[in-house]
């Protein structure tokens, strides 16, 4: 191992990183990324990448031409806290929530919905129209066609940053020590692996706290839509609970997250904080994991969303 990877890591953190992702069953990696996917989108540079596989790092193939599990590199790089543009991203979108609950204001953003066509080759011409709920949860008129697939909206995100009371954060405190994870395609609706393992995406803690608040008697909701903040948004899914007539949203492994990377300080963000300021609710119940946020003659298609 490099001295230059040794005097940034604290003895064992590169091997709980590792660790971490050998939690997840060789079966479902599919080993397609090489060195230069992991420096140049996760900003895991050569050095470390040989400290990581010194410490059992996943991978196929000679040294020329190793392969990795895109889902190791991006869960290693996030737990390292590398200056990814994902991990940045994810950082501003805390600084958003934060700015949000300090001001009291609602956050107005200025968002480019861009999709791609959903089945290239097709016959005739694309057909792209966004979810209702992109009209429906945005300002009044703001939703509109710039060109053939794009689609420019603002969205008007309020600043409710409640503590939940003590029946709520009781049911929330069943994921709060889980850690988001971005998992591979075989685990990715899998409970019993997210409750084994207590690595979860957003949507795994999302459904198991619905069915318990329904056990419970608490009135709560799917919701799903997009994390807003400045450059980008990502597809997300939260559970919202019915409070004095609005739906307030939560999200404790998010939260947890956002204290174990720094982001936020858990004294001001407890997981049974609401995370209003930085979701924007679309849609309601969806039965995808990856669900649509525009369409193309009915099918689901690729989408980019800048934020401003």
């Amino acid at each position: 191992m490099s001295a230059a990877v040794t005097d940034v890591y604290a003895p064992g953190t590169l091997q709980e990183a590792v660790d971490r992702v050998l939690r997840v069953p060789d079966r479902h990696r599919t080993f397609t990324k090489d060195a230069a996917f992991a420096q140049e989108t996760w900003a895991i540079g050569p050095a470390l990448l040989e400290a990581l596989l010194d410490h059992g790092l996943p991978h196929r193939g000679p040294a020329e031409r190793r392969r990795f599990e895109r889902t190791d590199l991006h869960n290693v790089s996030t737990w390292l806290n590398l200056p990814s543009p994902y991990f940045r991203a994810l950082a501003r979108k805390a600084r958003a929530l934060d700015a949000a609950a300090r001001t009291g204001e609602p956050h107005r953003h200025e968002l480019e919905l861009r999709a791609d066509c959903a089945e290239p080759g097709h016959a005739g011409e694309c057909a792209f129209v966004p979810v209702p709920g992109a009209a429906d949860h945005s300002e009044p008129g703001s939703l509109r066609e710039t060109s053939a697939g794009a689609f420019a909206v603002r969205a008007r995100l309020p600043s409710d940053s409640r503590v939940f009371d003590e029946d709520r954060s009781d049911l929330l405190s069943l994921v709060a020590d889980w850690e988001l994870y971005v998992l591979p395609d075989g685990v990715i609706e899998d409970e019993g692996f997210a409750r084994e393992t207590r690595l979860a995406n957003c949507l795994i803690p999302t459904r198991l706290l619905l069915r318990e608040a329904e056990r419970r008697g608490i009135r709560a909701r799917h919701g799903a839509g997009l994390l807003v903040a400045p450059p980008f948004g990502t597809l997300h899914h939260w559970v919202e609970f019915a409070l004095d007539g609005a739906w307030v949203p939560a999200d404790p492994v998010l939260l947890t997250a956002f204290s174990r990377w720094g982001m936020t300080d858990p004294a001001h963000w407890p997981y049974n904080r609401s995370v209003a300021g930085i979701v924007w609710h679309l849609l309601t119940w969806p039965p995808e994991v990856f669900f649509p946020v525009v369409r193309d003659r009915g099918l689901q298609a690729p989408l980019h969303v800048s934020v401003r």
